[in-house]
This record gives structure tokens, sequence and C-alpha cells, in this order.
């Protein structure tokens, strides 16, 4: 296993992972993983997300401050993301 490291210029713990991979899956477990991550856990919940959609599709011209005060003293008790967020969300 060293030397066969060796020539393809990895470790041998790559080398094993991807004899394991081989075992487990076949040849389709040797091709390049998805590295992104499957969720976010710090994401804006999707049904605040629909709340400001919501809110901004009836007044098109509220910016961000604005919706974000509606949002408050309409529904309290919710926590709503940063001014600063709510334009990423819109985008």
């Amino acid at each position: 296993m060293t030397e066969l490291c060796q020539i393809y210029n990895i470790s041998r713990k790559t080398g094993y992972k991807w004899i394991e991979r081989f075992r487990e899956s076949g040849a389709s477990g040797l091709e390049e993983l998805d590295r992104r991550p499957q969720n976010c856990p710090h994401a804006t919940p999707d049904r605040i997300v629909k709340q400001i959609l919501e809110l901004r599709f009836k007044h098109p011209t509220w910016g961000a401050r604005k919706l974000r005060a509606r949002l408050e003293e309409t529904k309290s008790g919710t926590e709503w993301p940063a001014t600063s967020t709510i334009p990423a969300i819109l985008h």
C-alpha cells in the first residue's frame, strides 16, 4: 500500500479511504463527492422568509427597515432577522 500511494503521490490514509469507497460503491464510489454543506443551521426559516416576501409583495416600495418594523408590530413574539438580512432575502 505504501508503494502504491507513493506512486500516485497520495497519503496512505487517502489510499485506504478510496479502497473502502470502492468496496462499498464500486467505481461510482471513486467519483468526486460534493463538498457543499447539505444544510445551513443558521439560515432564516422558510416561514419567516415567506412572511417577509408576502409583506413586500403587498408593499413593493418598502425597504428592509420598514418591513421589519411592520412585521415586529403586527406579529410580535417572532424573532425577525436583522435589518441587514432582509435585503438578501428579497434578492
